[in-house]
């Protein structure tokens, strides 16, 4: 079933495109590519029964995690936690002889598999985050955050102003956290490897974003006094004037990057030192996304639709005026591409440091709500509105093999 879904999903761009068979004289010339693997741009659909947008992708995938797995949570505020096959082989488009048998029994090999909770219809209170939330607020990618082992899930939004640590595998409420004097609008955590403790940014109607840290042995946040009970931030950062709408963090470089509702997107350290404002073009009005990457640029998406990157200095370096409506923001691991998802159901590649469109997928049949990369950056994961999870097959070597070829 899920074959034929793919293949009813539409043709790639390469096979739209495709250049009629050259006679067959000239085969001969093209005989070193004969053989070359043409991969499918859609590699597997996975549909959830509740219908509900997939707002949140986390695929932390890493064959060092105790359970590799793609972590999505819905719009409904229940989640899911799908097991990834770390042995996947990507499949060709390719036709193989006539001399290789199909066994009609073999099941296609899939890159993922659903959650067996939702699978089988039972213990579903294990996945679910309540309905404690203020429901005013519209749920974002950036409304949850999972740590790199898939154990944990902070989550925002709540009615009472705080934002709460969950255990994945069993959704209870390891702690419930208050600090700000408002609804909390957005929470981001630093970059951090397994098993280790990492920041955790929250951002609130107040105008203020504080700075905490989660200690992954006693498996809490830690307040600066020590306390996991009653904790307190490590930071308070302070300077916008209206509710803070994203936030990005980068614990290697020390920087907090926020941004407010009409307001401007601010440069912090983590001890709280402000350091500069970020000043867009006078047509872009609210940052909704921000991204760091590891040298220092910084990515800023706006409500309008438009994208500017900075540099750590403040500068503007690029403008880029998209027409969509950006639901997910993503870098690769170097930061050299950027995924973008929006509202007109496509997904794009775009080159980093010169905002050059690369490559765009096939349309999908609703927006693009998430982005995810799993961790060997060879597939791009998205959630849809339609609650449908598609994993694409994303090659980065090949568009950096075409740049070098042609600039150097």
């Amino acid at each position: 079933a899920i074959e034929n879904q793919i293949r009813s999903f539409g043709q790639t761009p390469t096979q739209l495109l495709a250049e009629p068979h050259p006679p067959r004289s000239s085969m001969m010339h093209l005989s070193p590519m004969m053989f070359s693997t043409n991969q499918d741009d859609v590699c597997m659909i996975m549909k959830f029964l509740s219908n509900s947008p997939v707002v949140h992708v986390a695929a932390n995938t890493h064959p060092a995690v105790p359970l590799p797995a793609v972590l999505t949570i819905s719009s409904n505020h229940n989640f899911a936690i799908n097991k990834w096959n770390s042995n996947y082989q990507p499949q060709s488009n390719t036709s193989s002889f006539s001399s290789d048998k199909q066994d009609p029994n073999n099941q296609p090999q899939l890159p993922l598999a659903m959650d067996q909770l939702l699978v089988l219809h039972t213990g579903l209170f294990r996945r679910t985050l309540g309905d404690n939330f203020d429901q005013r607020l519209q749920v974002t990618q950036s409304s949850f955050v999972t740590t790199a082992d898939n154990r944990f899930i902070f989550a925002c939004g709540f009615w009472d102003k705080s934002f709460r640590l969950f255990y994945s595998d069993s959704a209870k409420i390891l702690q419930v956290i208050f600090g700000h004097f408002d609804v909390v609008t957005t929470v981001g955590r630093s970059e951090c490897n397994v098993n280790q403790d990492c920041y955790i940014a929250t951002g609130s109607k107040d105008c203020t974003v504080m700075i905490w840290m989660f200690n992954s042995k006693h498996q809490a946040i830690m307040g600066d006094n020590g306390s996991t009970e009653s904790p307190t931030p490590r930071a308070t950062l302070t300077g916008h004037l209206s509710e803070v709408t994203c936030v990005s963090l980068l614990a290697e470089l020390g920087l907090v990057i926020s941004g407010s509702k009409d307001g401007p997107c601010l440069v912090h350290t983590l001890n709280g030192d402000l350091l500069r404002s970020l000043d867009p073009p006078k047509v872009c009005s609210t940052p909704r996304l921000i991204t760091i990457s590891r040298e220092a640029y910084i990515l800023v998406n706006f409500d309008s639709g438009n994208i500017c990157s900075f540099s750590i200095n403040g500068k503007l370096l690029r403008y880029l005026d998209h027409k969509d409506n950006i639901n997910s923001m993503i870098l690769n691991r170097d930061g050299q591409y950027i995924m973008l998802g929006g509202d007109g159901g496509i997904v794009e590649v775009w080159r980093s440091h010169d905002f050059t469109l690369l490559y765009s997928y096939p349309t999908c049949d609703s927006s693009i709500r998430s982005l995810a990369l799993t961790h060997d950056q060879k597939f791009l994961i998205a959630g849809l509105a339609t609650g449908c999870l598609i994993v694409f097959n994303i090659d980065f070597n090949k568009w950096h093999h075409e740049y070098q070829d042609r600039y150097t």
